[in-house]
């Protein structure tokens, strides 16, 4: 399509097909018919632009970082040696997305990525570790700290608990600990808080 054809395809006003051009948010290729021009990948930009939507504005933002093509100005009619040039560039871009494509299948195969919603629930357990860890902490230094009268004093022990507690956090995750104990740290904590129970009864 020309700007124009796709300004109408997306909705919206040239002028802001213009400003997407400037910002590099348009893939160009060779007009089939006039291969002296270039025009709108449709499929391509459509890709681009989607995965960059601002939804809450309707424009695009800086989305996935992709390598950075540099400015080619367009060509005029008739002026076959830019044509060539912006061609060429189409065709550079072209095969750094397949090559960035091609890495991200490699990634997957060899085990290195996971799907989101895996991530997500990764965080969610580490962050319910993480409290119930704070939650242990405090219990265990309450007494200290309630037998302390100076404020620097009860402050310096907090700080170096959570100091404690997050550096041993990080030593587990870097050892791939944390999710094999996770549901060690439930149990724990059933048994602890049965434990507790029967203490406030006696």
């Amino acid at each position: 399509m020309t700007k124009a054809e796709y300004a109408r395809h997306r909705g919206v006003k040239p002028s802001a097909v213009s400003n997407w051009v400037k910002a590099g948010h348009i893939v160009f290729c060779e007009d089939p018919v006039r291969p002296d021009r270039m025009v709108v990948d449709v499929a391509r930009t459509d890709a681009r632009l989607n995965s960059r939507i601002d939804p809450t504005r309707g424009r695009p933002t800086t989305g996935i970082p992709h390598a950075p093509a540099p400015q080619v100005a367009e060509p005029e009619l008739g002026d076959m040696l830019t044509g060539v040039r912006t061609a060429a560039q189409v065709r550079i871009e072209l095969a750094e997305e397949q090559l960035i494509e091609r890495r991200q299948k490699n990634a997957r195969d060899a085990g290195e990525l996971a799907p989101r919603v895996e991530l997500d629930r990764r965080a969610a357990e580490l962050g319910r570790v993480v409290r119930e860890r704070m939650h242990a902490m405090f219990r265990a230094i309450s007494e200290r700290l309630a037998a302390e009268r100076e404020v620097r004093t009860i402050l310096a022990i907090g700080s170096a608990e959570i100091d404690r507690v997050f550096a041993d956090l990080a030593d587990e995750v870097e050892r791939g600990a944390l999710v094999e104990d996770a549901d060690e740290t439930v149990e724990d904590q059933a048994i602890e808080n049965e434990v507790e129970a029967q203490l406030a009864e006696d």
